[in-house]
This record gives structure tokens, C-alpha cells and sequence, in this order.
């Protein structure tokens, strides 16, 4: 008796390859709009700029550029490229993929380098971007009796210690009075400011999620 028809063979099943996390995909790639506004904000924010200063500057809309600081609207290469002449650099360096690492160490010498003044008051950053963060951190010093910066508002959430001496923490018009060791939290879409009224130089570090820059 002669054997039957063998069935067709079947073809082995090919595993689908590993998805990437986001945290481990160091592939370059073109930043989305929420990103895009956050550099803008950072450079315009360091620059000691404000929304006005680079609608006068740059000959575009204040509300527009807010709109694209917050990811809300995606500007035109017009829009791109009076954004980068207002804050003195070329287009296609706000636009440039980054490939980023998953660990970065900022060193005190580093720091200090890119020590950024906005008015009589100094911003150093201690962390450094990493692939998919969302937390930022800076040391802010301010002078006896001045404001380190006019008062702004921004998406997610702060976080401030008083490191050495005293400061005020102005949120939506409401004033806490910080002292060493003194933390404050808060959600960042209020409008806040710090201000130093101490006579000593005040020193704070400062937490922002999400994070503000590239």
C-alpha cells in the first residue's frame, strides 16, 4: 500500500527582531515638535530673551513662538529660520538630530564652562542629556536683592532646595520664603520667579521634569 500525500511542509516561523526601547535606540532621528520647542525655549531662555525680545528681533509672532515652544504648532522654514537669526545661530542647528547617550557625567570644571548669566544671576547645568530624559537640573545663584529672571511658566513640574543662604519663591503671585535647607514643588504651568532678599549671595538647585533643553 503505498503511503498517502505528505501534507505541505509548514515554514518556520521567523522571530520578529527586538524591538528597540526608547532609552536604547541611539539611531539619529529628526526632532519631533515638542522637542524642537524645547531647544528653542532653552537657547532663547539662556540667551535671557524673552518671548517679545525675539518677536523684535526675529520679526515673528510672540504667541506663534509660544505656541511652538510648546510643541502646539510646527514652524515653517520661514518661521525656522527667523527664529535661528534672533538667536544668533543657523537653522539647521536647532533641527540637527542628536544621538545621545544613556550615561553622561558632568564634571565641575564643565559645568562652570558652560555657566550661563541671565542678568546679574548664573545658571550651571549638572545634568547632561541623555537618551529619553525627562529630567533636567541646574544651580541658580542670585545676588543679594535681585531676581534671577522675569517671571515663566512651563509645562510639568519644579523642584527647588535652598543650598546655601535664603530666597523667595514667587508662584501665581503667592511668596515662600525659603531658608537653607528649605524645599519647594510645584507644578510648572504657574507663573514663577526666584528672587534673593538676603544679604548674601543665595544658591539653589533647581529640578524640572519635563526637561528643559536638548
Amino acid at each position: 500500500m503505498s503511503p498517502g500525500p505528505r501534507p505541505p511542509k509548514r515554514p518556520i516561523p521567523v522571530p520578529p527582531e527586538p524591538a528597540w526601547e526608547e532609552s536604547r535606540d541611539l539611531r539619529p532621528r529628526d526632532p519631533s515638535p515638542v522637542e524642537l520647542g524645547r531647544r528653542i525655549k532653552m537657547l532663547r531662555v539662556a540667551r535671557g530673551m524673552t518671548l517679545k525680545d525675539l518677536e523684535e528681533r526675529g520679526g515673528i509672532s510672540a504667541t506663534h513662538v509660544s505656541e511652538i515652544e510648546r510643541g502646539r504648532a510646527s514652524p515653517t522654514v520661514g518661521a525656522l529660520g527667523r527664529i535661528a537669526r534672533a538667536l544668533g545661530m543657523r537653522p539647521a542647528t536647532l533641527v540637527e538630530p542628536h544621538v545621545l547617550p544613556e550615561v553622561t557625567v558632568t564634571r565641575a570644571a564643565e559645568r562652570v564652562a558652560q555657566r550661563v548669566r541671565v542678568g546679574a544671576s548664573s545658571i550651571e547645568p549638572v545634568t547632561g542629556p541623555v537618551q529619553g530624559a525627562l529630567l533636567g537640573a541646574q544651580l541658580l545663584t542670585l545676588p543679594a536683592g535681585r531676581e534671577a529672571v522675569l517671571g515663566h511658566r512651563h509645562e510639568g513640574e519644579e523642584w527647588a532646595t535652598v543650598l546655601a543662604g535664603a530666597a523667595v519663591a514667587r508662584v501665581s503671585g503667592d511668596a515662600y520664603e525659603l531658608r537653607e535647607g528649605d524645599s519647594i514643588h510645584f507644578r510648572a504651568h504657574h507663573e514663577h520667579v526666584y528672587a534673593n532678599p538676603g544679604p548674601d549671595p543665595a544658591t539653589l538647585l533647581i529640578a524640572v521634569r519635563p526637561r528643559q533643553g536638548c
